[in-house]
């Protein structure tokens, strides 16, 4: 069975953050970081498009209060699911032992589009709301 090349850019996000952990003073809880730096940035990522299509198509007006306590909701969903999936028949190692032998230069872009990735959500994120309350009368 062909692997699909989502769930192998997922796993390979996955891997960097886990290695990143790994190397970090709290390594005995690499797994966990991994899944929280995944988590926060599919996080930024979600709310930057909940943004910006509420914004142009006024999908769901909503209180603030209530929007908070969906978007956190959702993080928790989305750190409860990946933490089990990682987790579920150890497939954190699994993934590990498919990526480890990447060459130095695979290695080095790897950490390039995996720093991209977490810091891009981000970035994405807060530019994302300058330019719409600057050009598109704010987020009313």
């Amino acid at each position: 069975m062909k692997k699909k090349p989502m769930k192998k850019v997922y796993h390979y996000i996955f891997y960097k953050l886990y290695r990143y952990m790994l190397s970090t003073p709290n390594s005995n809880l690499a797994v966990n970081g991994a899944v929280i730096y995944l988590c926060i940035s599919l996080l930024f990522y979600s709310m930057t498009i909940d943004l910006l299509l509420n914004k142009f198509f006024k999908l769901h007006p909503m209180s603030g209060n209530l929007f908070m306590a969906i978007g956190l909701s959702y993080a928790f969903l989305i750190y409860y699911f990946n933490y089990w999936y990682f987790r579920k028949d150890g497939l954190y190692l699994k993934i590990e032992k498919r990526f480890i032998n990447e060459s130095e230069k695979q290695r080095v872009l790897g950490n390039i589009f995996v720093s991209v990735f977490v810091f891009g959500s981000i970035i994405i994120f807060m530019l994302t709301g300058f330019l719409v309350n600057k050009y598109y009368g704010g987020f009313k």
